[in-house]
């Protein structure tokens, strides 16, 4: 999980998301070294699309045999609340279900482009997994992206740190149960998974709940695992709420973002 942390970590540096390709993705802040050891180039850059600004990557990963696609996270803290609306519109991958309307906007706007690119990199390397990762917002995004792609016959892994809830309980239970894993990975008592909340919306299972503190190294006992789309346990259990929390999955995952960091540490 702290590996695909640092994809994640990566997609929040500009250098990565400029809408340039066959670069090596690196982190500015120093906070993705095992990323920048694989030497993964990107195949696709792309930023500021959609309703979320949806921003991020996708990449090649030759060193671990992986296709990546990172999805960033919004740089300011202050507009995270505005963007988790309550207003869910029907998304025809499964029956009855609905999703958050500005993640699943977002998620629209660069399937193309990503669907493009995906299709030529699996062709070219067809035993190579393939992820969907990001944190926040972007962990959102990634969800969705999930969802959508491994209907078109993909298998993919999903990770993500810090995610709200993207959908109603029907499409929480349809994600969780396709094929290619589900890592939903939450911190202590972060705000931004509890939210929009229940019973509208429902989340992702497993949860993978990191309980160490905020700048605190984190050990396998430190992770607590639950399962249900209607999850009281983990980061639903805690009475309060942080922000600061938010910023901290493994390490400072936003650290390239000065507008996120700055908010994290008020």
């Amino acid at each position: 999980m702290s590996f695909f942390e640092q994809y994640s970590a990566a997609a929040y540096c500009p250098n990565n998301n400029v809408a340039s390709s066959n670069t090596t993705i690196t982190c500015t802040a120093g906070n993705c070294p095992l990323v920048q050891t694989a030497q993964a180039e990107s195949l696709l850059e792309f930023q500021n699309e959609g309703l979320a600004d949806s921003t991020g990557f996708v990449a090649i990963d030759h060193t671990n045999q992986l296709i990546v696609m990172s999805f960033r996270g919004t740089t300011s803290f202050s507009n995270i609340l505005a963007d988790i609306n309550l207003v869910m519109v029907p998304w025809t991958l499964c029956n009855l279900c609905t999703a958050h309307s500005g993640f699943l906007d977002s998620w629209r706007t660069v399937k193309p482009q990503i669907q493009g690119v995906l299709a030529s990199a699996k062709a070219s390397y067809p035993s190579y997994n393939i992820i969907s990762t990001g944190h926040s917002l972007g962990g959102a995004v990634a969800t969705l992206a999930a969802a959508d792609l491994r209907t078109s016959g993909y298998n993919i892994a999903l990770y993500t740190y810090g995610s709200p809830m993207v959908g109603n309980y029907l499409l929480a239970t349809f994600i969780t149960n396709q094929s290619g894993g589900n890592y939903r990975v939450t911190h202590a008592e972060d705000i931004v998974p509890k939210l929009p909340g229940y019973p509208i919306f429902a989340h992702v299972s497993p949860e993978y709940w990191i309980t160490s503190p905020t700048n605190a190294a984190v050990t396998v006992n430190d992770v607590q695992v639950s399962t249900g789309v209607i999850d009281l346990q983990g980061n639903q259990g805690q009475l309060d709420s942080s922000i600061e929390d938010h910023g901290w999955y493994f390490n400072s995952i936003a650290a390239c973002s000065p507008g996120l960091g700055s908010e994290l540490v008020r």
